[in-house]
């Protein structure tokens, strides 16, 4: 049922008047006489007599008037419930992590979430990039931010963040005795990189095979835990963004060299999910998300 054609029955029983109805709803009278016939018909009856004076409800039209009202209530408590909810969203958002983007966003988003929509909460999965691009896939993530070290866009997804790649290890390794090294010097250097498969390490393998080198990958980790103890206990290397170990460069303990012959920049991008749609609170966190990492 149409509920123009209830706003149109109500306004004319109120006013009691075609054109009084017409001049109150802002439209012209002949749409609102055609809104009342089409509700005539599909009622299969007259909702008004018309008089000297203007229109009288029938006795349908009496019976109906208490009935119409109440559904025309509950259409504007339904739009403003929605109005609320897109107002002040709620919902749980799923969002798949590389440690460099969860070090940088996941702070300033919690306390922008809690400020402006705290019924709205986060599910942070951390992983490295070939992890959270499978939960992407599967549903498991809403969002998912990951790395790339190939030029060229990425189907689907905006950029956030571009970082350099350094080599790091231990304070007292010879190999970061200097503030550059080339790339095709890390051959002799013992080191531990994400475990395979990963787009990561794949890339850092096949540019060793372009410049007719073989990395010595002694250790595959899991995580970025595993690869910080592979560093501070077992003297191995890693390449990574500075800003993975930024304590352990604080307090000395990790020493890093900037990647050369070619430097190596690392872009973090966004990618949201297509399994379902999204939801208003995912659409938030998405911009927030975008938002900081602008500021960044």
């Amino acid at each position: 049922m149409d509920l123009k054609g209830l706003r149109a029955f109500c306004g004319v029983a109120e006013h009691g008047s075609l054109s009084r109805a017409a001049a109150v709803q802002g439209v012209a009278q002949s749409i609102l006489s055609r809104q009342i016939s089409a509700l005539e018909t599909e009622l299969d009856g007259r909702l008004f007599h018309r008089t000297g004076r203007g229109v009288l409800p029938t006795e349908l039209g009496e019976q109906l008037l208490p009935r119409a009202a109440a559904l025309l209530a509950d259409s504007r408590a339904f739009r403003d419930a929605a109005r609320g909810l897109r107002a002040n969203p709620s919902g749980v958002v799923a969002l798949g992590m590389v440690p460099i983007a969860a070090r940088a966003l996941v702070g300033p988003l919690s306390v922008k979430l809690q400020q402006s929509y705290p019924r709205v909460r986060l599910r942070v999965l951390e992983g490295y990039s070939g992890q959270v691009e499978e939960w992407l896939a599967g549903g498991q993530v809403d969002i998912a931010l990951f790395n790339r070290v190939r030029r060229g866009k990425v189907r689907g997804a905006e950029p956030l963040l571009r970082v350099e790649l350094f080599l790091l290890g231990a304070r007292k390794n010879p190999a970061l005795r200097r503030p550059e090294i080339a790339f095709r010097e890390l051959a002799s250097i013992p080191l531990v990189l994400p475990a395979q498969p990963n787009s990561l390490t794949s890339h850092y393998v096949a540019l060793a095979a372009s410049q007719r080198i073989e990395l010595n990958i002694v250790l595959e980790a899991g995580s970025n835990a595993v690869m910080k103890d592979a560093i501070l206990q077992a003297g191995l290397c890693s390449i990574n963004p500075k800003q993975v170990v930024a304590r352990e460069l604080d307090t000395g303990d990790i020493r890093a060299s900037r990647i050369v012959k070619p430097t190596i920049v690392q872009t973090t991008w966004l990618a949201l999910g297509s399994q379902r749609s999204l939801s208003e609170a995912a659409r938030i966190v998405a911009r927030l998300v975008l938002e900081l990492a602008k500021r960044a």
